[in-house]
């Protein structure tokens, strides 16, 4: 990512770039591939002046701001954009769900008839212990989210490349998520002192199905309430939830 701050009348101390590199990172949550930014900060007649223009890919995201006060005028600047850049993301959204049909859904068979109804990802990246606290609270049995890991420095989010699934089996919160080599599913919990204990963990065998196969699965398989997947159709990892023995839900993840 090319990132370039300019000050006109303005002087750019460290403290200011270490205040838009944090608005910064919370713009990366949404969308990680940042190719430009850059952000121009000017002061004329008593008002500070900042213009902000990001790129991705082909998408770019432009807004100005006039406030009295620097970081005032940086702050609503950069939930412009943010604002901007979730509503994309959810129109996108829309039109990815209509546009990547998977054949397999549609079921002719009157006697073996079924629903599927789509849900999405969590609208912006968790670290786990928020994910599992918000999860916990809700009253829908699935949930899934891209996990982040905060660094050191303000420069060092990680957003995981693959989501993170939930599901609730009675009064257990079960965590499927890929572990750098290999996916695992653990049992977890929040202890009295706000850490995650998962001290119940395994292996997740993962395996490349579509919609319907997974339909299948969950059919066959009639103590399983979910699967966790690699669509063979958008290669994106997708989970499939049972709600009964013939509505399931489709969690899937689209990029913006």
């Amino acid at each position: 990512m090319h990132q370039n701050i300019i000050g006109k009348n303005v002087r750019i101390t460290k403290n200011v770039r270490e205040h838009i590199a944090n608005k910064m990172q919370n713009i990366k949550i949404h969308a990680d591939r940042i190719i430009d930014a850059n952000i121009i900060c000017d002061y004329m007649h008593g008002e500070y002046t900042v213009q902000g223009t990001i790129a991705f890919g082909k998408k770019v995201f432009h807004d100005k701001e006039k406030e009295k006060d620097l970081y005032v005028a940086i702050d609503a600047m950069f939930q412009k954009i943010e604002r901007e850049i979730r509503k994309s993301k959810e129109r996108n959204i829309d039109k990815s769900q209509r546009a990547v049909v998977d054949k397999s859904i549609q079921n002719d068979e009157e006697d073996d008839s079924y629903s599927i109804t789509s849900a999405g990802i969590y609208e912006k990246p968790l670290d786990e212990l928020d994910a599992v606290l918000h999860f916990k609270s809700d009253k829908k049995p699935y949930m899934a989210y891209l996990p982040i890991k905060q660094g050191d420095d303000l420069y060092s989010i990680k957003i995981g490349k693959f989501p993170v699934f939930l599901f609730k089996d009675n009064d257990k919160v079960l965590e499927v998520y890929y572990n750098d080599e290999y996916w695992n599913i653990d049992e977890v919990n929040v202890t009295p002192d706000n850490n995650i204990d998962a001290s119940k963990s395994e292996n997740y065998l993962i395996k490349e199905y579509n919609v319907s196969e997974a339909v299948t699965y969950l059919t066959e398989n009639t103590d399983k309430k979910f699967v966790v997947y690699i669509s063979s159709i958008t290669e994106q990892a997708e989970a499939l939830y049972k709600e009964s023995d013939n509505s399931f839900v489709l969690i899937r993840m689209f990029d913006i």
